[in-house]
Order: C-alpha cells, then structure tokens, then sequence
C-alpha cells in the first residue's frame, strides 16, 4: 500500500511539473508580442433589455476617453450622458429607450488607448433589442430590421440587383445559409466565433454553415465580402450574413433575400434572424 502511495504521488507530482511547464508556455507572451487593445465585454445584448437599460462597454486597458466618446454612436440616435469607472465606460440615455426598438451601438475607428492605439479590429459594433415588441417574422424590405432582396440604402449600390455566388445558390437548394467573414485573433472575431458555433450546432441540418477567413486564399471569403458588405467601401470585421429564399411580397414569386452585419451578433439576435430565414425557406 505504502509504495503505491508512492507511486502514485511520484505521478502526480510528473503531472504537476508537465502542467506547470505547458502554462509558462502558452500563457507567456513571445518575446515582442504586445496584447492588443481590445473590447472585453458590452451590454445590452439581448432581445429583450429593458428600455431603462445602460449601455456599458469595458476594455482591457485604460483608454482616452475622449477619443472613445467621440467616436461612440448609437443608431437610432439616442441622447444621453458619458461616465467611467477604470476601463469601463456607461452610456446613461437621457429618457427610457423606446419598446420593441433595435439599436446598433457602434466605437468607431478614432478610440484609441492612453498610447495612441486603435482597438484590434478597427471598430466594435454590435446591436440589441428592447422589451416590449411583438414576435413578428422579420419581412422582405429595405430597412434596417428587413430581409434585403436588393442592396440597402446603406451600399453604394442602394436598389440595385444582387449577383449572389454560386456556392451560396447551392447551399440555398438545402436551406438557408449562415457565412461567418473573420481574421484570426481579433477580440471581435473571436468572440463571434464562439456565438457562431453555438448557433450552427442549435439548428444543425437546417442551415449551411460557412466559416470563413479573410485575407487568405478562400475565395468565398472575398466574394463574401465583395457581395454582401452592407455599405461597401471599407470592409470591417467580423461580417455576418444570412441568406434564405421567400417569397415576393409582390407577386409571391421565390426571391433571394439576405442580410449582414459589419461587427458582433451575439446570440439572441443571430438565433432570432436564423430562426426567421428557416421560416421564410419553408414557405417558399
């Protein structure tokens, strides 16, 4: 029993040693690798704030804090009044924010740190919705909370056809499409990434899932964003899109409708306009 005892301390004690070895390796930084600044954490994200809610963005440095309010924006626009605490910022509206509304919160390019550097991924965008709005399917239009069958007033291209790729009409013969645009590394990108693969494995069989990276040799991801950017111009990331077919709400033909977001989607909003274009591609 005694030289059990001893073999199995012996191997604890190998185990310890190994662990201990592999954390001073993957947790120190290579010799010139500088962390970042990044976005640690946002709230509202939900579908369902309440209109009373604060926005709250922390980040994982201290930040100027002028160039992060002058770079923050909320559309629609809201009224409202900045405070800090260390790395977190609070945005109080001035009034309630109003019932069954989408907001799209977005830091833009000029925030940057104490030292002058921009955040990873250029912008943080990310959007939710507040309380008290109906269930309703999102339809085929061109505002911001529609299904697109022609590029919105956001694109260049406002009102003009889409040429969708090949490999999107494909992936439509089966069902809907979900094509996740990113780099690798970037806080925003990774924070997607884990959102998109709880999404693809809730609706596993239902959807067509593409993960995509950007500036490599997939040519899907330029064509993703050369396609679906939903103002063109500048391309951010991450980019997200759903695609699906419905039906015009013209002559109740089977159309191609879509839509895409330049930054995160967190979860309830992803599910809700998944949920919404599984709908649309069993009606049509």
């Amino acid at each position: 029993m005694l030289a059990h005892g001893k073999k199995v301390l012996a191997i604890t004690i190998a185990v310890i040693i190994v662990v201990a070895s592999l954390g001073v390796y993957f947790l120190r930084p290579e010799e010139g690798y500088e962390v970042p600044t990044t976005i640690h954490s946002v709230s509202p994200t939900s579908v369902s704030a309440p209109t009373s809610s604060d926005i709250i963005v922390t980040f994982n440095r201290e930040m100027n804090r002028d160039s992060v309010e002058s770079a923050f924006s909320v559309a629609p626009s809201v009224a409202g009044v900045f405070s800090w605490s260390s790395t977190q910022l609070v945005f109080a509206p001035s009034t309630n924010l109003e019932e069954g509304a989408t907001y799209a919160v977005t830091i833009g390019y000029s925030a940057v740190d104490l030292e002058g550097r921009h955040l990873d991924c250029d912008i943080y965008s990310w959007s939710f919705m507040t309380e008290g709005g109906t269930a309703a399917r999102r339809e085929v239009g061109t505002g911001t909370d529609d299904f697109w069958e022609l590029y919105p007033p956001s694109h260049p291209q406002q009102g003009t056809m889409v040429n969708h790729p090949s490999w999107v009409l494909e992936a439509l013969e089966q069902g809907p499409a979900m094509i996740f645009v990113h780099s690798e590394g970037c806080s925003p990108c990774v924070t997607q990434t884990g959102i998109c693969g709880s999404v693809s494995a809730a609706y596993s069989g239902q959807i067509s899932y593409f993960d995509l990276l950007s500036g490599t040799d997939e040519p899907e991801a330029s064509e993703g964003f050369a396609t679906y950017d939903p103002n063109g111009g500048v391309h951010y990331i991450p980019l997200m899109i759903v695609v699906t077919t419905a039906l015009n709400p013209v002559d109740g033909t089977t159309i191609i409708v879509w839509h895409s977001w330049e930054g995160v989607v967190y979860e309830p909003i992803l599910s809700s306009w998944i949920s919404d274009a599984i709908s649309h591609w069993n009606e049509s």
